[in-house]
């Protein structure tokens, strides 16, 4: 199943999740989800590959954009027409954290908060309250530490009363995910913790997991205090301990406490602190937040708003707007350019927004840029089609409606839509309790629709918490689930409890009866999830970012309660460290779990959050029964990786992730037996562990943790093919995805197809941009071709240059490359030959190459942003029209201009640019350049200066233009044209020492990699008339960068695991649970599998995906190198006999792409019977071809297909990894004898016999 967000395009199927969305639809204006559910349904199927296509660039300042500050740039309020602060917090406090210091560890989290909302978190002081065992405390904590918070303050229970009643309200022993914390911290810190306290154990811990967290300890007792306005120090403490920018969470407190803490932070002297509480109770979880009478949500999605291409805009009239408005004349049409598609919605604002080059100067202040470079706003009325809709004009314009319309088509290029605060108002714990049987209030938030939709089920949820904190008040314990008595106490409780409610019938009091019997324990991936869900709703109060949840949000997975065996006992032994997992869901899970092989395929964010989840679980402890988990990652730590990847320190960057990981879930689960590897899985992976006895026999269940698709597809048909459980997830800042594969039922990951991401046409990146995404992706690619290819080119031909004549070269050149190929080719060599080595001394060399790297820079820029847009204009001048007679540039066409270095006294703020612009591209063009000649000891990385490049660009003669190395067009013999360009390059290229061919690194701001495409590519905007980004904008979109964050992986781990419980049980389809969420909104969308598709197949039978027919190699066939075709085509028409004998005829075999077969061309060729299906695939596969082009040949060999040829080592690979292969499946089509239609069969697995097989 798929339900998918590309950019702007929602792709819903018609399945279970369009069917909820369909039922839902009446009631999600309840949930605030109507203005936003067509813009975020937020299903990201993929991490690292789903990043869509660069979008709208996030609104900037004209002029010197190259001093305005970094949070003007981004989301989150810094830009989009926010008007909030950018330094500013919620509370008017001023922030002054340093962006640089986070940059390396924070780089993916500030690509999905923005600038401004992750300098607001950096912060912020959050105040936790909850059992110091608690995993869910530790969830918590570890979410708001990698996410960079300021300051974490622990409360510590100083009232005996209050903490005999907390003491019973959490059960320790039956609390996974705590303990497992506990065993990591003990292990890492060495805290004794008879001595020190549990307290500071977790606060010791969180400190590792970032070094720059203020962790520190107070006394419940002293928070309040402060609250009240009661403490000694006249509000100084308060302002040292909690900051300008507090958020306070209380972690799995009974609902007696969560009222007195947040009465507490109402009453805050001076500003009321945002309350965030969370709590679960076996699979059930509420999440409650106050953020006071009035909070300012600054930005409710954090997507940056789409920029889309202007047509026109008209006056409407009776016509084109029947609704029409009080003043009309102030009612407009908006036209969108053909094929742009808008994404606007009734209510909306929207800004038109002028090119760069009617943008008028300013001081570079933001305020002055939003004002001189948009024509004011106007309100959406009403949409009238993809293409089109309403506006009325709410900017204060005095001019004329006529006029305006006029000024907008004139300078408008595109208009956005634009970003207005709201304010949110929010009911205290207590009112909201009060008000929950109020259908008229709006405080429940929904999570998984179908069973948020379900008032019993919510008043069963809410009265069981409820009488969870009564009972542990009455009984100092919580309800056992095999006492009987404790059950009926419990359910009278919640009866009780929900008197305002008279929905107590069977339903209610089935329900309540299944959170009693779990309550008394804390499973694991439930933790996980609630941390997730906290955290970001506390990052939410502290930032203004994205949309709160208003105010309960209950979740359960009750699913998993539908089988269980032996639950309910409290004995620790045979529970594998999963005690809590074991009283809930029984003995026979755990044990089962801990006696899996599950592939974890990742060991990143995702991967991290899953290892961590399984160990609390106690999967592959049991070793004894083969239990064990194996992990492979093939990438090593990064600095970015920390703010995400728990499981990684500082100290172990540069470490491969899965012998880290390896080494940390060992910390939290010594008996963990867990295999780590380094290795690749895919097709072209090299040997290696994972085979297809790997795959048939070493693995149960896989859980992917992967970035990228190909990767996933591969999983997924091993899964396929070797019926195993998957569960994959996937994440995009705050969107994620969770999709569940169950053998034999369900529809396989590659069953449905993504569409293919959109990609630049090759005409619009060389001389029509109109995005900066445009421009940036042709910087990179300049990039690449400057300092790889062609340092690479060098390499690879001057030995062969050096040795044989300059002729014969050229026309093999022409030959590999063609013509217009081998020019270019030639050119290139002919410059690059040119630094060469003459024996002299290293200084006298380096200062040759430096000379030499900032003429070829200087003439390249001039080449780039002068020549070749004369050239361009004089191909076509700015009144040309096209062949339709239309105004040739026009639409997405913008005519460019000329760039050059300006140094006459006083310019403009566009020259100004121009001019930073151009010696930045001159200095990293420059030093990228000598890099290229020079030995890798880092002495270019400061030999030359921004000086230098102002030097140069003074001095450049213009009337030269460079070198013009071209030959004479009148000359049709290319050959002689390269041989004439690389004429004296033969002597040069035997001197010239091998070049340094340069890889794009995005993250390291020290190699100039990032520099050169940002200065090439806003210099190309400024040309085309396209607003210029930063380099943090530039280093997105060039080194594809996803967004991420650890709320986000936290919470899709977490259902990966509840997913694998599920598998486990070998629940019902029914019973599983695709996920598709958005935690920015919040909008969580819970779907079951899809079944998989049933096709038609011989005689009328059905198969899906899943089912094969098989056939074996006998022993005889085996040791004669492997059946034969003749005997395949037997044994397969003998499987498909009828009773009468009658069988089909088989039309044709395939092997992947490769087509093995065909009755019209082999029927009765004895050559190719007698080849075995094993020297067939070889064949097939040697060749490369889906269908060889000597697919008809009789020169094959003989009947082995043994022909003596030299393989390469690529070949020779593919030939060992087929003799690997522990089974073929093949594509069979064969042709009804009834109707004479063709009809494929399901796979025809051919297993290979091997000589250890048993007789």
């Amino acid at each position: 199943m798929s339900l998918r967000i590309h950019t702007a395009l929602v792709v819903i199927p018609l399945s279970c999740a369009a069917s909820v969305l369909a039922a839902a639809a009446p009631n999600l204006s309840r949930f605030g989800l109507t203005s936003t559910i067509r813009r975020h349904v937020p299903i990201i199927r993929h991490h690292h590959a789903f990043a869509p296509k660069s979008q709208s660039v996030p609104p900037v300042g004209e002029g010197r954009i190259f001093s305005t500050p970094l949070y003007l740039h981004l989301r989150g309020g810094g830009g989009g027409g926010a008007t909030s602060n950018a330094n500013t917090d919620q509370h008017g406090g001023q922030t002054s954290i340093e962006q640089s210091s986070d940059e390396d560890r924070y780089s993916r989290q500030v690509y999905t908060l923005g600038a401004r909302a992750h300098a607001l978190v950096r912060s912020t002081t959050v105040v936790i309250d909850g059992p110091a065992q608690s995993g869910l405390l530790y969830e918590c904590g570890k979410n708001l530490a990698l996410s960079g918070v300021g300051s974490v303050v622990i409360l510590m229970d100083d009232n005996k009363e209050s903490r005999d009643v907390h003491a019973a309200y959490h059960h320790a022993p039956l609390d996974d995910l705590g303990n497992a914390y506990q065993n990591a911290a003990r292990a890492e810190t060495g805290i004794d913790v008879a001595k020190e306290g549990l307290e500071e154990l977790a606060a010791e811990y969180l400190r590792r997991l970032n070094p720059s967290l203020k962790v520190t300890l107070m006394k419940r007792s002293e928070f309040l205090a402060m609250c009240y306005g009661e403490d000694s120090s006249g509000g100084s403490k308060d302002q040292d301990v909690l900051g300008t920018n507090p958020v306070f969470m209380s972690v799995d407190r009974p609902q007696s406490t969560q009222l007195v803490l947040n009465d507490a932070c109402r009453r805050r002297r001076g500003r009321t602190i945002p309350f965030v509480s969370v709590e679960t109770a076996g699979v059930f979880t509420r999440t409650f937040c106050d953020f006071g009478p009035t909070f300012t949500v600054v930005d409710e999605d954090g997507e940056t708003p789409k920029e889309t291409l202007l047509d026109r805009i008209e006056l409407a009239t009776e016509e084109n707007d029947r609704k029409g408005a009080e003043e009309a004349d102030d009612v407009f049409v908006v036209h969108c350019l053909e094929d742009e598609r808008h994404e606007v919605s009734k209510g909306d604002q929207i800004v038109f927004q002028k090119g760069a080059e009617f943008a008028e100067e300013d001081d570079g202040s933001e305020e002055s840029s939003n004002q001189d470079n948009d024509l004011g706003r106007c309100e959406v009325l009403r949409v009238m089609n993809p293409t089109r809709f309403t506006v009325r004009r709410i900017c204060s314009d005095d001019s004329g409606a006529e006029d305006y319309a006029h000024r907008v088509n004139h300078d408008a290029l595109s208009f956005s839509r634009v970003k207005v605060p709201r304010e949110v108002e929010f009911l205290s714990l207590w009112k909201a309790l009060e008000a929950q049987a109020d259908a008229d209030k709006d405080i429940f938030a929904a999570s998984d629709l179908e069973k948020s939709l379900d008032m019993t089920r919510r008043s069963a949820v809410m009265a069981s918490f409820s009488a969870l904190d009564s009972f542990a008040h009455e009984y100092e314990r919580l309800p056992a689930a095999l006492v009987g008595d404790d059950i009926a106490i419990f359910k009278n409780m919640a009866k009780q409890a929900a008197m305002g409610d008279k929905k107590t019938d069977k339903a209610f009091s089935a329900i309540v009866e299944r959170f009693c019997r779990c309550s008394k324990a804390k499973l694991a991936p439930v933790q996980a999830l609630c941390g997730a869900l906290g955290a970001q709703e506390a990052l939410k109060a502290a930032s203004g970012l994205y949309n709160p949840i208003k105010q309960f949000l209950l979740y359960d997975c009750e699913e998993l309660l539908h089988k269980v065996k032996g639950a309910g006992e409290e004995d620790a032994k045979g529970c594998y460290g999963a005690a809590g997992q074991t009283y809930a869901l029984g003995k026979t899970l755990t044990k089962k779990l801990a006696s899996q092989k599950v592939f974890v395929v990742g060991s990143g964010a995702i991967g991290c959050e899953i290892l961590k989840n399984l160990s609390a679980m106690g999967a592959g402890t049991r070793k004894s029964k083969g239990g064990k988990i194996i992990l492979t990652d093939m990438d090593t730590i990064e600095k970015s990786n920390l703010s995400r990847q728990l499981l990684f320190r500082d100290v172990d960057v540069g470490k491969f992730k899965s012998s880290a990981a390896q080494e940390a879930i060992l910390r939290f689960n010594p008996n963990v037996h867990i295999d780590a590897h380094t290795s690749k899985v895919g097709d072209d992976a090299e040997g290696g562990a994972f085979d297809d006895s790997f795959w048939s026999e070493g693995i149960d269940t896989i859980l992917n943790a992967l970035d990228n698709v190909d990767a996933r597809l591969y999983m997924d048909s091993q899964c396929v093919a070797h019926r195993k459980g998957l569960v994959d997830a996937g994440t995009l800042g705050a969107k994620g995805n969770v999709q569940v594969v169950v053998p034999g039922l369900s529809e396989s990951y590659g069953s449905s197809v993504d569409p293919p991401e959109p990609a630049i046409p090759v005409c619009t990146l060389k001389n029509f941009p109109y995005e900066i995404s445009h421009t940036i992706q042709w910087g990179r690619d300049l990039f690449d071709g400057l300092f790889n290819k062609r340092p690479s080119q060098i390499n690879d031909n001057a030995e062969t240059l050096a040795s044989g004549s300059t002729a014969d070269f050229a026309r093999q050149l022409v030959h590999n490359l063609g013509d217009d190929a081998a020019l270019e080719a030639a050119e290139e060599m002919g410059e690059d030959y040119m630094i060469k080595s003459n024996g002299e001394n290293a200084a006298h060399f380096v200062e040759r190459v430096k000379y030499a790297s900032i003429a070829w820079a200087i003439n390249l820029a001039h080449k780039l942003f002068n020549k070749s847009v004369q050239d361009l204009l004089r191909q076509h001048p700015l009144d040309s029209v096209d062949e339709d007679g239309e105004p040739f540039w026009t639409g997405t066409r913008r005519a460019p201009k000329v760039l050059s270095y300006n140094d006459a006294g006083e310019v403009s703020s566009e020259h100004c640019a121009v001019n930073e612009h151009l010696v930045d591209f001159v200095r990293t063009a420059a030093r990228l350049r000598a890099e290229n000649y020079l030995p890798q000891d880092g002495s270019a990385e400061e030999l030359i200066s921004a000086d230098d490049a102002v030097n140069a660009l003074v001095s450049f003669d213009r009337s030269s233009g460079g070198t013009d190395t071209s030959t004479s067009s009148d000359d049709n013999d290319t050959a002689a044209r390269v041989s004439g360009l690389l004429n004296g390059e033969k002597e040069w290229s035997k001197q010239i020492l091998p070049l340094n061919p340069a890889e794009f690194e995005k993250d390291d701001d020290a190699n100039g990699h990032v520099a050169f495409v940002a200065a090439a590519s806003n210099l190309r905007a400024l040309c085309y008339g396209i607003k210029p980004v930063d380099a943090m904008e530039t280093r997105r979109v060039a080194g594809r960068i996803v967004p991420a964050m650890i709320t986000t992986t936290a919470f899709v781990s977490a259902l990966s695991c509840i997913e694998l419980l599920k598998l486990l049980q070998k629940a019902p389809l029914t019973l599983h649970r695709n996920a598709f969420v958005n935690l920015a909104l919040p909008f969580f969308a819970f779907t079951s599998p899809m079944p998989a598709e049933e096709f038609e197949g011989y005689r009328g039978e059905s198969h899906t995906v899943w089912d094969r027919m098989v056939l074996r190699e006998g022993k005889k066939s085996g040791g004669r190198g492997g059946l034969k075709l003749s005997r395949f085509l037997k044994d397969v028409r003998k499987q498909l006999a009828s009773e009468d004998g009658e069988t089909p005829e088989i039309a044709t075999i395939s092997y992947g792409p490769y087509m093995l077969y065909a009755n019209f061309l082999h029927d009765g060729d004895e050559d190719i019977l007698r080849q075995s299906m094993t020297a067939l695939v070889k064949d097939a596969v040697i060749s490369g071809d889906d269908i060889d082009d000597d697919f008809m040949s009789d020169d094959e060999g003989d009947g082995g297909g043994e022909a003596e040829v030299e393989l390469t080592k690529e070949q020779q690979a593919d030939v060992e990894q087929i003799e690997r292969r522990s089974f073929f499946d093949f594509s069979v089509i064969v042709e009804d004898p009834e109707t004479g239609e063709e009809v494929e069969l399901p796979p025809v697995r051919l297993v290979r016999w091997k000589s250890d097989d048993a007789e």
